[in-house]
Protein backbone atom coordinates (compact mmCIF):
# COMPACT_ATOMS: atom_id res chain seq x y z
CA UNK A 1 0.00 0.00 0.00
CA UNK A 2 1.45 3.46 -0.92
CA UNK A 3 1.83 5.86 1.76
CA UNK A 4 -0.28 8.78 1.76
CA UNK A 5 1.38 12.48 1.29
CA UNK A 6 0.10 15.04 4.18
CA UNK A 7 -2.34 17.92 3.00
CA UNK A 8 -0.46 20.89 1.80
CA UNK A 9 2.77 18.69 0.69
CA UNK A 10 3.81 19.29 -3.03
CA UNK A 11 2.98 16.20 -5.13
CA UNK A 12 6.95 16.37 -6.69
CA UNK A 13 9.17 12.70 -7.21
CA UNK A 14 11.94 14.29 -5.26
CA UNK A 15 9.73 15.16 -1.98
CA UNK A 16 9.51 12.49 0.30
CA UNK A 17 6.16 11.00 1.97
CA UNK A 18 7.69 12.79 5.51
CA UNK A 19 8.68 16.01 3.42
CA UNK A 20 11.88 15.47 2.93
CA UNK A 21 14.27 16.46 -0.11
CA UNK A 22 15.20 13.17 -1.85
CA UNK A 23 18.18 13.98 -4.23
CA UNK A 24 18.07 10.32 -6.03
CA UNK A 25 15.25 11.59 -7.70
CA UNK A 26 15.56 15.37 -8.20
CA UNK A 27 15.90 16.22 -11.69
CA UNK A 28 19.21 17.24 -12.87
CA UNK A 29 18.56 20.06 -15.80
CA UNK A 30 18.41 22.61 -13.75
CA UNK A 31 21.45 22.01 -11.21
CA UNK A 32 23.66 21.77 -14.35
CA UNK A 33 22.42 24.77 -15.70
CA UNK A 34 23.48 26.06 -12.14
CA UNK A 35 27.00 24.82 -12.63
CA UNK A 36 28.26 26.69 -15.89
CA UNK A 37 26.65 30.01 -14.44
CA UNK A 38 28.87 33.35 -14.97
CA UNK A 39 27.39 33.56 -11.65
CA UNK A 40 30.01 32.20 -9.16
CA UNK A 41 27.84 31.17 -6.07
CA UNK A 42 24.79 29.50 -8.63
CA UNK A 43 27.75 27.53 -9.40
CA UNK A 44 28.93 26.72 -6.60
CA UNK A 45 25.65 25.99 -5.18
CA UNK A 46 25.04 23.69 -8.38
CA UNK A 47 28.13 21.76 -7.28
CA UNK A 48 27.29 21.16 -4.31
CA UNK A 49 23.95 19.62 -5.02
CA UNK A 50 25.50 17.70 -7.36
CA UNK A 51 27.83 16.23 -4.51
CA UNK A 52 25.13 15.44 -2.84
CA UNK A 53 23.55 13.38 -5.78
CA UNK A 54 26.33 11.29 -5.89
CA UNK A 55 26.40 11.27 -2.30
CA UNK A 56 22.72 9.20 -3.02
CA UNK A 57 23.78 7.44 -6.02
CA UNK A 58 23.44 9.37 -8.84
CA UNK A 59 26.68 8.51 -10.80
CA UNK A 60 25.30 10.95 -13.44
CA UNK A 61 26.44 13.59 -11.52
CA UNK A 62 29.82 12.65 -10.93
CA UNK A 63 30.36 12.34 -14.50
CA UNK A 64 29.29 16.13 -14.58
CA UNK A 65 31.39 17.21 -12.26
CA UNK A 66 34.44 15.27 -13.85
CA UNK A 67 33.55 17.16 -17.11
CA UNK A 68 33.18 20.68 -15.47
CA UNK A 69 37.11 19.94 -14.93
CA UNK A 70 37.80 20.68 -18.32
CA UNK A 71 34.92 23.13 -18.61
CA UNK A 72 36.81 25.21 -16.24
CA UNK A 73 39.92 24.45 -16.93
CA UNK A 74 41.18 28.33 -16.61
CA UNK A 75 39.40 29.36 -13.87
CA UNK A 76 41.47 28.58 -10.66
CA UNK A 77 38.26 29.67 -8.36
CA UNK A 78 35.48 27.41 -10.33
CA UNK A 79 38.10 24.38 -10.33
CA UNK A 80 38.08 24.72 -6.48
CA UNK A 81 34.55 24.57 -6.02
CA UNK A 82 34.56 21.56 -8.23
CA UNK A 83 37.46 19.73 -6.53
CA UNK A 84 35.70 20.68 -3.29
CA UNK A 85 32.88 18.40 -4.67
CA UNK A 86 33.86 16.02 -6.74
CA UNK A 87 35.52 14.15 -3.59
CA UNK A 88 32.27 12.03 -3.51
CA UNK A 89 32.76 10.02 -6.71
CA UNK A 90 35.77 8.15 -5.45
CA UNK A 91 36.39 5.87 -8.24
CA UNK A 92 39.14 5.24 -10.40
CA UNK A 93 38.87 7.87 -13.07
CA UNK A 94 38.02 10.58 -10.77
CA UNK A 95 41.55 9.87 -8.89
CA UNK A 96 42.70 9.72 -12.54
CA UNK A 97 41.45 13.20 -13.60
CA UNK A 98 42.59 14.78 -9.93
CA UNK A 99 45.89 13.05 -10.54
CA UNK A 100 46.04 14.77 -14.42
CA UNK A 101 45.45 18.03 -12.29
CA UNK A 102 48.25 17.76 -10.68
CA UNK A 103 50.78 17.01 -13.66
CA UNK A 104 48.60 20.10 -15.77
CA UNK A 105 48.23 22.89 -13.71
CA UNK A 106 52.07 24.11 -12.94
CA UNK A 107 52.53 24.77 -9.03
CA UNK A 108 53.23 28.64 -8.44
CA UNK A 109 52.14 30.43 -5.65
CA UNK A 110 48.60 31.66 -7.74
CA UNK A 111 48.30 27.89 -8.23
CA UNK A 112 48.87 26.98 -4.56
CA UNK A 113 45.79 26.58 -2.78
CA UNK A 114 44.23 24.87 -6.24
CA UNK A 115 47.19 22.19 -6.14
CA UNK A 116 46.50 21.88 -2.24
CA UNK A 117 42.92 21.71 -2.26
CA UNK A 118 43.85 19.04 -5.37
CA UNK A 119 45.79 16.97 -2.67
CA UNK A 120 43.53 17.39 -0.05
CA UNK A 121 40.57 15.61 -1.85
CA UNK A 122 42.80 12.40 -3.02
CA UNK A 123 44.39 11.73 0.70
CA UNK A 124 40.14 10.79 1.03
CA UNK A 125 40.28 8.52 -1.15
CA UNK A 126 41.07 4.43 -0.01
CA UNK A 127 44.53 4.15 -0.05
CA UNK A 128 44.78 1.29 -2.49
CA UNK A 129 43.05 3.81 -5.45
CA UNK A 130 46.05 6.55 -4.75
CA UNK A 131 48.84 5.86 -2.95
CA UNK A 132 50.89 3.94 -6.02
CA UNK A 133 50.46 7.50 -7.68
CA UNK A 134 50.88 10.06 -4.43
CA UNK A 135 54.22 7.61 -4.50
CA UNK A 136 55.21 8.17 -8.50
CA UNK A 137 54.81 11.56 -7.91
CA UNK A 138 56.78 12.16 -5.08
CA UNK A 139 60.17 10.69 -7.20
CA UNK A 140 59.24 12.72 -10.25
CA UNK A 141 61.93 15.14 -10.70
CA UNK A 142 59.79 17.86 -13.19
CA UNK A 143 58.46 18.83 -9.58
CA UNK A 144 59.72 20.67 -7.08
CA UNK A 145 61.13 19.99 -4.01
CA UNK A 146 58.33 21.12 -1.54
CA UNK A 147 55.90 19.51 -4.41
CA UNK A 148 57.66 16.41 -3.99
CA UNK A 149 57.66 16.45 -0.22
CA UNK A 150 53.66 17.47 -0.16
CA UNK A 151 53.50 14.51 -2.37
CA UNK A 152 55.34 12.16 -0.18
CA UNK A 153 53.59 13.17 2.73
CA UNK A 154 50.01 12.94 0.80
CA UNK A 155 50.84 8.97 0.33
CA UNK A 156 52.38 8.25 3.82
CA UNK A 157 49.14 9.92 5.31
CA UNK A 158 46.67 7.78 2.67
CA UNK A 159 48.56 5.24 4.14
CA UNK A 160 47.64 5.68 8.17
CA UNK A 161 43.70 6.66 7.45
CA UNK A 162 43.09 3.47 5.68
Amino acid sequence: MKSKRPAGLPNLPWITAKGAFDPAKFPIDSTLRQCVSSNFDECRTGCTLLSTMVAHGRVEAGVFLLGLLRYFEGDLNALGVVVENVGGFQNAQCAAALFAELRRIPSSNTTRRYLDSVIGTLVRFPADMVQESFWELSGDSAFSYKMRAKFKAAAEGVADIW
